[in-house]
C-alpha cells in the first residue's frame, strides 16, 4: 500500500527544520532528560489484553515458547549443527545474543564439559532470530485457536523484523529510515498467513514499534536519541498514531519505550542472557500480537483502507456524539485521502489535519477540513472555545470585509474510545493506566485532552502555498481578522502560526482565514491576557519564551507572524530551495535555531537575531524568498526600531524593551496594518487578480492604487525617534 498522500510543504521535521525531528542534537538531549520517565514497571504490562480469554490465550502462548526455547538453548551445538529445523537455527543465533557457553560435542558425548566461549554476534541476526521463534509459534497457536472457534482472525496478528536499509525515497519518507544507522530495524505487524520470516519492504501501515540497536550498554543514551529521532517520523507519516512504541537493544539489554504527547516512559531493562528477561521480552511480543489496536498505539477511530475504485489508500475518520450516561455514541464518518498537515514534533499537541467529505465519491472535491489535536486542560476549559467564537461569528462574520476571514466550525468535540461497557473520553489518562501517575510535569491526573474539530473546507495551511504572492495576501487578511477580533470582541488570538493563518482559493482570488484559536482568550481591561504557552518555540514572541506567564498583547501576536514569515521565505516554494534548506544542518544564528525545547535558548536567540545590529545579516543569510525577506523588514522595523523599543534586544533585559513598547500599541499596530495592506496591494497585482479580494481596510493604510516607495513617508506618525514626552496613540 502506498501512503497517503501528504502535502510536503510543512515545516519542521519534514523540511530539514534540525539535523533531527525538528532540533539539534544538544536540545535533544535536553528533550529527552526532560521527558524522560525511567524504570517503569507499568511499560511492559501497558498491552496486556483486557479481555480475560485473551489473558489466558496468550499466557499459555509465552509458557510453550519460552519452554521450547529454554531447551533448544541447552542443547545447541554451535560446531556440529547440521539441523534443518528453523527453530533450532534461530535458537543457535538467540544463544550469541543471550551469551550462554556452549558446550562442544564430541564422538563419545553429545556435550562435554569444555565450552566453546563464542564472539559478540551480529545483534541485528541475534534480535531478527528471536522475533520470527515467537512469531513461528505465535501463527501455530493462533491458527489451531482459530479453527477452535476460540479466537478471530482479526483479534491477533505475528510481530516480525523489519529491516529496513534500503535506499528507496519512498521508504525514507513515510517510515523515517535513517540510512546513516544500518543496524535499524522496525518490529512490524503481519496478517497470519504471512510467512514467518524478515521483511525489507514492509506496507507502511504494518510498522508498530521503531528498534535501534547497539553492541554495548554504554550505547543505551545515543540509541534513545536516535529512538526519539525515528519515533517522530513515524508520528509525521502515520496519520492514526496515538503514541508509538519504541525498542533499543544495546548488547544484550532491552528497553521497551512509549512515546507519549508529552512524556517517554521505558522499562526496567530486560536481560536477554537470562532466563526470566527472554520471558519478559517474550510477553511483551506475545501482547503485542493480541492486544487491540489502540494499545499498539493506533487510533481506532482513524482508520486507513484501500479501494480500487477511488484510487489508491483513504481514512476513515469518525467524529463522536455521546449521550450523557457515555453508552451510546453516534458517529458520523469523514473520508480522507489527502493530509494537508502532518504530525512536525515528537512532543506536544500532534496536531494533523486532514481535507474530507462525506463520502467516498467526493474525496477529491473535500467539503471539510478535520483537525485531530491533543490539547491540554488548562486551553481546554470546558471542552472547547465556542464562546469565543460564538461571540467572534455573531459580532464579525458575514460583515463587510471580514466575510470568510474566520474559519467555521460545523462540530468538535471530544475523541471516545470504548473501555468495558461504556465510551470514555481519550486522554492521556486513558490511553496510559498506570504510566500517567509518572508524569509530575503537568498536575492533575488529565493532562492532554484528544480533540478532533470540523469546519467548513475550504482552506489550505500557508506552508503548503506555491507561490510567495498568496502567503502575502492570506497574511494581510487574517491579520486584518485578527485586529478585527481584538478591536470589536476584546479577543486576543495568543497562538499565530503557520497553521493559524490559512489560505483559500476561489473564483474570486486567493484570501486569508484565520483559525487555531485554541489559545485564544477575552482580554481584560488592560488589553491584555494571560494566555498558557503552546507548544511550539518556533514561533513564540520573546516576552511569552523569557515569561510564559507574562500578559500578552497584540504585539505578541504580530511578533510571532515575524518568524511565521522568516521560517516560510527561509524554507522557500521550490522543490529545490526546500530541498537546500534540508540539507543545510548547521543551524547557527538561523531560523532552525528557534525550534527548541528550552523555551530560554530560544529566547536567546531570537533576542540576538532581531536586535538592530544583527537583524539584517540574520534576514539575508536566511530567507531567500525576496518578497518575504522584504515584509519582513518592514513589520520588522515597525516592531522593534522605534521610539518604543530601540532594538537593543540583545545586550540589555528584552522585556523591559518590549514592555516599554507597549506603550505605544495602538500606534505601532497602525503601522503593522499598513505594512501588510502595502504588501498586499503589490501581491494581488503580481498574481494578476488587483481588485478581485476585498483590500485591508485598518488607519493609516496606504493608497491601494499607489505604487510602493520604500523610502516614502509613512502615512501614519513617524517612530524613528526616542521621544522624551509621552504620546497618546490612536485608538485602532
Amino acid at each position: 500500500m502506498q501512503p497517503l498522500q501528504q502535502t510536503k510543504a510543512i515545516p519542521g521535521e519534514n523540511l530539514g527544520l534540525g539535523t533531527s525531528l525538528g532540533v539539534y542534537d544538544s536540545s535533544l538531549t535536553t528533550l529527552i532528560g526532560d521527558i524522560l520517565r525511567p524504570n517503569c514497571e507499568a511499560v511492559c504490562k501497558l498491552a496486556t489484553s483486557h479481555s480475560t480469554a485473551l489473558r489466558t490465550m496468550a499466557s499459555e502462548l509465552i509458557n510453550e515458547i519460552t519452554v521450547d526455547l529454554e531447551a533448544r538453548l541447552l542443547r545447541v551445538d554451535r560446531r556440529n549443527h547440521n539441523s534443518s529445523d528453523s527453530l533450532d537455527t534461530w535458537a543457535m543465533d538467540i544463544v550469541s545474543w543471550t551469551g550462554h557457553a556452549i558446550p562442544a560435542a564430541s564422538a563419545d558425548s553429545p556435550h562435554n564439559s569444555d565450552p566453546i566461549l563464542l564472539k559478540d554476534g551480529d545483534i541485528v541476526e541475534c534480535f531478527e532470530a528471536f522475533l520470527l521463534f515467537v512469531a513461528h509459534h505465535a501463527k501455530s497457536y493462533f491458527n489451531n485457536q482459530i479453527a477452535a472457534g476460540l479466537l478471530k482472525p482479526e483479534d491477533c496478528r505475528l510481530i516480525l523484523p523489519i529491516l529496513c536499509m534500503d535506499n528507496e525515497p519512498e521508504s525514507y519518507d513515510f517510515y523515517g529510515v535513517d540510512h546513516n544507522y544500518p543496524n535499524t530495524s522496525e518490529s512490524g505487524m503481519f496478517p497470519l498467513d504471512s510467512s514467518v520470516e524478515s521483511h525489507t519492504t514492509p506496507a507502511p501501515l504494518h510498522v508498530v514499534a521503531v528498534v535501534e540497536m547497539g553492541e554495548s550498554h554504554e550505547e543505551l543514551f545515543h540509541e534513545m536519541k536516535r529512538l526519539a529521532v525515528r519515533t517522530a517520523r513515524v508520528y509525521s507519516n502515520q496519520h492514526n498514531r496515538r503514541f508509538v512504541w519504541g525498542l533499543t537493544v544495546a548488547g544484550s539489554y532491552i528497553h521497551a519505550y512509549v512515546f507519549g504527547p508529552d512524556v517517554l516512559w521505558t522499562s526496567n531493562e530486560i536481560n536477554m542472557a537470562s532466563a526470566s528477561g527472554r520471558q519478559e521480552f517474550t510477553s511483551l511480543l506475545v501482547d503485542w500480537s493480541l492486544c487491540s489496536v489502540d494499545w499498539l498505539g493506533f487510533d481506532p477511530s482513524i482508520r486507513y483502507a484501500f479501494d480500487d475504485n477511488v484510487g489508491g489508500p483513504y481514512l476513515e475518520i469518525d467524529i463522536h456524539e455521546v449521550d450523557e450516561s457515555a453508552t451510546q455514541v453516534k458517529n458520523s464518518t469523514y473520508y480522507s485521502k489527502r493530509c494537508v498537515g502532518a504530525v512536525t514534533n515528537l512532543v506536544g499537541c500532534h496536531a494533523r489535519y486532514f481535507a474530507a467529505s462525506t463520502s467516498l465519491e467526493s474525496m477529491d472535491n473535500p467539503s471539510v477540513l478535520i483537525r485531530d489535536v491533543w490539547l491540554p486542560p488548562e486551553s481546554d476549559p470546558g471542552g472547547d472555545k465556542s464562546s469565543i467564537l460564538d461571540v467572534l461569528y455573531a459580532a464579525l462574520e458575514g460583515t463587510g470585509d471580514l466575510k470568510g476571514r474566520f474559519s467555521q466550525i460545523a462540530s468538535a468535540g471530544s475523541v471516545y474510545l470504548f473501555q468495558g461497557n461504556t465510551f470514555v473520553k481519550d486522554t492521556t489518562t486513558t490511553a496510559f493506566p498506570g504510566l500517567a501517575a509518572a508524569s509530575q510535569h503537568i498536575s492533575g491526573s488529565q493532562f492532554r485532552h484528544h480533540r478532533r474539530t470540523v469546519t467548513e473546507w475550504a482552506v489550505n495551511m500557508i506552508s503548503a502555498a506555491d507561490d510567495p504572492n498568496k502567503v502575502i495576501i492570506a497574511i494581510a487578511d487574517a491579520m486584518t481578522a485578527h485586529n478585527a477580533a481584538y478591536a470589536k470582541c476584546k479577543i486576543l488570538h495568543g497562538n499565530i502560526s503557520d497553521r493559524a493563518i490559512q489560505f483559500q482559493e476561489t473564483a474570486d482570488g486567493v484570501s486569508g482565514v484565520l483559525g487555531e484559536f485554541d489559545y485564544a482568550s477575552f482580554v481584560g481591561d488592560s488589553g491584555t491576557a494571560k494566555i498558557e504557552l503552546p507548544d511550539q518555540m518556533l514561533f513564540q514572541s520573546i516576552r511569552r519564551l523569557e515569561n510564559a506567564k507574562a500578559p500578552c498583547t497584540r504585539l505578541d501576536d504580530w511578533e510571532s507572524l515575524l518568524y511565521v514569515i522568516c521560517v516560510l521565505g527561509a524554507i522557500g516554494f521550490s522543490q529545490k530551495e526546500r530541498d537546500e534548506f534540508a540539507a543545510d544542518i548547521s543551524g547557527y544564528r538561523s531560523v532552525k535555531s528557534w525550534n527548541t525545547h528550552r523555551a530560554r535558548d530560544a529566547s536567546r536567540e531570537k533576542c540576538t537575531q532581531m536586535s538592530k545590529i544583527y537583524f539584517a545579516s540574520f534576514i539575508y543569510s536566511n530567507v531567500r524568498q525576496k518578497q518575504l525577506r522584504r515584509l519582513a523588514m518592514d513589520i520588522h522595523k515597525a516592531l522593534f526600531l522605534h521610539e518604543g523599543c530601540t532594538g537593543e534586544l540583545w545586550c540589555k533585559n528584552a522585556l523591559d524593551e518590549l514592555t516599554l513598547r507597549d506603550t505605544f500599541e495602538n500606534e505601532v499596530v497602525a503601522e503593522l496594518l499598513s505594512v501588510v495592506g502595502r504588501h498586499k496591494q503589490e501581491a494581488l497585482v503580481e498574481l494578476g487578480t488587483k481588485g478581485s479580494i476585498s483590500t485591508v481596510v485598518a488607519k493609516g493604510s496606504a493608497d491601494p492604487s499607489r505604487k510602493r516607495n520604500r523610502n516614502a513617508v509613512p502615512t501614519t506618525t513617524p517612530m524613528t525617534t526616542r521621544s522624551k514626552a509621552k504620546r497618546s496613540a490612536p485608538e485602532v
